[in-house]
């Protein structure tokens, strides 16, 4: 079953059930993205404090080999009958980066013209402690991070008590960096009203009908939830970890012209799913069903953040932007 869901080549198609054998879904499971340049395949960005990072991949490294395998080879493990495309190569390569939770990865890369080898553990869990972490940031700003909690709504209330602070702050930044499991709207649409004073349009949503051969096109909006908005400039932090409905905030940001987003590609789910039940083995299969864009038309999985950072080894490119747009040190 595992691998008729991989012939969509899609990370936002999973089930919703695993073995020790089973491929660690992407972003949640991975430590390490990548993509392919022509024949060369390039590490994009490594999870921060992760097996990988510890051990020293870093951003830029060229990536020769996955488990003693060329890495086109090992790509090619991962991908079933369908000729692939362009996307279908990233999305094998990043499959193979992340592995199966009982195999522990060896990977090659070339890095300014020098081998190193990286023998790499499975990546551990991640399990935040609190739904947000919250701190006075540099100049004056306060700094707020949801840890993989935008499908719990205890993370609104959390937002709701950082009201005051942020009221007082000389800008706010929201690191979506850590949203990797995603969440749901209703936690999103909490946050996005803190910081407006009318309804706004922030995502579309698209439908095909096939039965009936229509489509079902719509436009969710975020609705004010304070008397008064909290207004402060804004910075959202995006990076590879951002999925599904953290990218629907950044891209729903955006569209109300409320915050700046800076960061890297995010991680490019498409649209929402939905989840069937084989009939028989009662396994839960999750699906994108339904097309999300960007109130301006692109489709969210292509939308990049228009300021764009790359990670770099011994500074946070993402913070450093963010300070500079709100005029701090």
């Amino acid at each position: 079953v595992e691998s008729v869901v991989g012939e969509l080549r899609d990370h936002h198609a999973s089930l919703g059930t695993n073995d020790d054998h089973s491929p660690r879904l992407v972003p949640s499971g991975a430590d390490i993205i990548g993509h392919w340049e022509g024949e060369r395949a390039v590490v994009d960005e490594v999870w921060t404090a992760s097996v990988a990072a510890k051990a020293g991949v870093e951003a830029g490294d060229e990536i020769v080999s996955i488990s003693g395998k060329p890495v086109r080879t090992a790509c090619k493990e991962w991908l079933g009958v369908r000729p692939p495309d362009a996307r279908g190569w990233d999305w094998a390569l990043n499959s193979a980066l992340a592995g199966t939770w009982d195999k522990k990865r060896t990977i090659l890369v070339s890095r300014s013209g020098a081998a190193k080898l990286f023998e790499l553990a499975t990546p551990e869990p991640r399990k935040p402690k609190t739904v947000l972490t919250v701190h006075d940031g540099p100049g004056g700003t306060l700094y707020l991070r949801p840890e993989n909690s935008l499908g719990d709504n205890e993370l609104v209330k959390a937002f709701d008590e950082a009201v005051p602070r942020m009221r007082t702050s000389k800008g706010v930044v929201i690191d979506l960096r850590n949203t990797p499991s995603g969440g749901n709207s209703n936690v999103a649409r909490g946050i996005m009203g803190i910081f407006i004073d009318k309804r706004m349009p922030f995502q579309r949503h698209r439908v095909e009908e096939r039965d009936t051969g229509t489509v079902r096109d719509w436009v969710e909006y975020a609705t004010p939830r304070l008397s008064e908005p909290v207004k402060q400039r804004l910075v959202v932090l995006v990076n590879h970890w951002t999925s599904s409905m953290g990218e629907g905030i950044a891209i729903g940001f955006d569209a109300m012209h409320r915050a700046t987003v800076v960061g890297s590609p995010m991680a490019g789910l498409r649209g929402a799913v939905d989840r069937l039940d084989l009939p028989v083995s009662k396994i839960p299969v999750f699906f994108p069903t339904e097309q999300v864009f960007h109130i301006n038309g692109t489709p969210r999985h292509q939308w990049k953040p228009p300021v764009l950072v790359r990670q770099q080894k011994g500074t946070d490119t993402w913070m450093a932007k963010a300070k500079e747009i709100l005029g701090v040190r």
